[in-house]
Formats: C-alpha cells, sequence, structure tokens
C-alpha cells in the first residue's frame, strides 16, 4: 500500500505517508507545559504506525492562547518537557514538529482577542485591531518559539495558518481590512507569514523544516483568498517551505458521509507547484487514505478519528472496517474525555 511507502521531504524522511494532524489536546499544564497525559497520548500515536505527529498546538505567546492550559512555546522552561515527547516517540521510528500558533480572535481571556482589523467571531466577543509593533512583537514571537522548538528536538515547526486564527485572519480577505503594508493587497496580506518564515530560517538555519497549514477555501469571499492563496503556495516553495498541510474553513459542517473534504480544492490550489501537499479532513480508512494519494497528494493526515481512536491504523491493519468516529464535534468541548465514544 503506498500509505505506507516513505516519504522523503527535502530535509526530512518520514517513515509513512500518515500524519496525525495537531490538535488542541485539552491535557495541557495551566502553566503551558506538556503533561504527563500527553507524553502517553504522543507514545501511544507513535507505537501504532503514525510516521508524523504535529504537535501542539503550541501558542507562541500567553496573550496569544485559546484556553487555561494550552500548550506553550512561550517561555524558555517550556522547552524542557517539550523535549520529552522527542524520546517517548523516538524508539518506533515516530518524527514530531511543533505547531507553533497565535489564537487572534480566539484568544483568551476577552483582553487579548485581536486581529488584523477588528473581528467580531463570537456574539459580543469583538477583537481589536492590532497596531503595527504588536505585529511585529508577533513576528519575533513566533521565532521566538520556533527557535525553543529547535533546542526541545523537534524535527521541525508547522506554522498555523487556518481554522481562523491569527495568521489565518491576516491570509483572509474578510477578516484582513487593513490598509498599511500588512493588508489591502494579497502581498500585504502574506507579508507577516513571510517574514515569519524568512527570520525562522534565519534563526533555526536554511535546513530546518518549515510546514504551514491553511485553509483550502474561505466561509467569505472566497474567490479572492483562492486567488491569494494560489499565489502564495509557489511564494512557499522560494521560501524553502517543506510542505502544505492543507484543511478547510468548514470542516466542522461537514457530514459523516462525506469524504476526503479538501483533495479537490488542494490539488486545484497547488496546482503545477513542485511542493508536497498533505490534506486532512474525512480520510476514515485505507480506501480513503490511497484514494487521496492517488490523487496527488502527499501524505495524508488525520485528527478527529485518532482522537478517538489512537490506534486506528493497528485497528484498520486488524480488519476494522472504518474509523469509529462520527464527526460529532464533541471532542471540542467534552474536555480530558476528548470523546464521547470513550
Amino acid at each position: 500500500m503506498k500509505v505506507f511507502e516513505e516519504m522523503k521531504f527535502k530535509n526530512l524522511t518520514i517513515k509513512n505517508r500518515i500524519v496525525r494532524s495537531a490538535t488542541h489536546s485539552m491535557l495541557g499544564n495551566i502553566d503551558g507545559t506538556i503533561s504527563d497525559e500527553e507524553l502517553d497520548m504522543f507514545e501511544e500515536l507513535a507505537s501504532n504506525d503514525i510516521g508524523l505527529i504535529v504537535a501542539g498546538q503550541f501558542f507562541v505567546s500567553p496573550k496569544g492562547i485559546v484556553r487555561p492550559g494550552s500548550n506553550e512555546l512561550a517561555e524558555d522552561y517550556q522547552i524542557e518537557r517539550a523535549s520529552k515527547i522527542i524520546s517517548r516517540v523516538r524508539p518506533y521510528g515516530t518524527k514530531v514538529i511543533a505547531q507553533l500558533n497565535h489564537a487572534g480572535a480566539k484568544a483568551y481571556p476577552e483582553d487579548n482577542k485581536v486581529g488584523p482589523s477588528v473581528i467580531e467571531l463570537e456574539e459580543g466577543k469583538q477583537a481589536r485591531e492590532m497596531r503595527v509593533n504588536e505585529i511585529e512583537s508577533v513576528i519575533e514571537d513566533f521565532i521566538d518559539a520556533a527557535y525553543r522548538a529547535k533546542l526541545s528536538g523537534m524535527d521541525g515547526v508547522e506554522i498555523h495558518c487556518a481554522h481562523d486564527y491569527l495568521l489565518c485572519e491576516f491570509l483572509t480577505p474578510s477578516f484582513n481590512k487593513r490598509t498599511d503594508k500588512y493588508g489591502e493587497t494579497y502581498e500585504g496580506r502574506f507579508l507577516i507569514v513571510k517574514k515569519i518564515i524568512q527570520e525562522i530560517k534565519n534563526k533555526c538555519g536554511a535546513d530546518y523544516p518549515i510546514f504551514v497549514k491553511v485553509n483550502s477555501n474561505a466561509a467569505e469571499e472566497n474567490e479572492q483568498y483562492t486567488s491569494d492563496l494560489k499565489k502564495m503556495i509557489p511564494e512557499f516553495k522560494r521560501l524553502g517551505v517543506e510542505a502544505v498541510e492543507f484543511s478547510g474553513s468548514n470542516f466542522i459542517h461537514m457530514k459523516y458521509s462525506d469524504h476526503n473534504y479538501f483533495v479537490e480544492s488542494a490539488m486545484n490550489i497547488k496546482g503545477n507547484t513542485d511542493i508536497p501537499i498533505i490534506v486532512v479532513g474525512g480520510i476514515r480508512n485505507f480506501e480513503d487514505m490511497e484514494a487521496v494519494l492517488e490523487a496527488g497528494v502527499d501524505m495524508i493526515s488525520i485528527s478527529r478519528p485518532l482522537i478517538s481512536e489512537p490506534d486506528l491504523i493497528t485497528r484498520l491493519k486488524n480488519g476494522q472496517e472504518k474509523a469509529r468516529c462520527v464527526s460529532c464535534n464533541k471532542c471540542f468541548t467534552v474536555g480530558k474525555k476528548r470523546c464521547i465514544l470513550n
């Protein structure tokens, strides 16, 4: 099966094509460090044929977390616990990259909610527009967090530009209404992400792997967003990005009967650019995985099914027909239990 073939990126080799997509674990320590429960979770995933784990999300600033107990790489003391992930997964040949994020208009508490422009993602909870000096400070936060990830032994980082968090808000025309250098045009909307990638390469070394996660669509002004993204893909290649992971703005609203949600839009956006891509969304069994890879995607990424069944790949190998996850999205609200089926 192609899903178990080795994947060679420019600066990183993965034992198979299976990615555990990053997700908020609900298990983090209140000081932003990785908990023992999370270490057990990562080891269980690695022991069940996951080739690449995208760990996190790790927030780059205490002002950019999404809720108390979020994992962070905002302070040096958080490096030591993050490094324990590596020692737990290495015996299984699994690689780990740290997903770096700032919650933006989703930040906790309400006083910390910021965006490229005034945004109200939840009724009555308005994010204020960031000042230029605040944007520059966040760029530094991402660079410093990436360096901490490298010091912890992470095999690379993923810059989270999806799911309506801060960098996604800058890239999305319906959110970013700025008229300065960080908005107004495609180049302006892309500038914060471009600077982060360039400066991480400068700080961590040109060969340190950087992945990027983006939405393959936008809820509003999708035509402009798609046009922008088609220009970003070759730019990611020029900047030395290892691969682009595609999700979507509407994954929560997809039906259980839907499969492989974002493959078509991801392939359309990639076009002829020679950059590896990863796709997450609605991948439930080996048939789905093979179909995604045959469509031209380089790696398949799984999140919610691995919350419900961390040993899913082993179960599928042993004859289970498909993931038991029914896309109910209760994993976003049930806390440490994570799945109503557990």
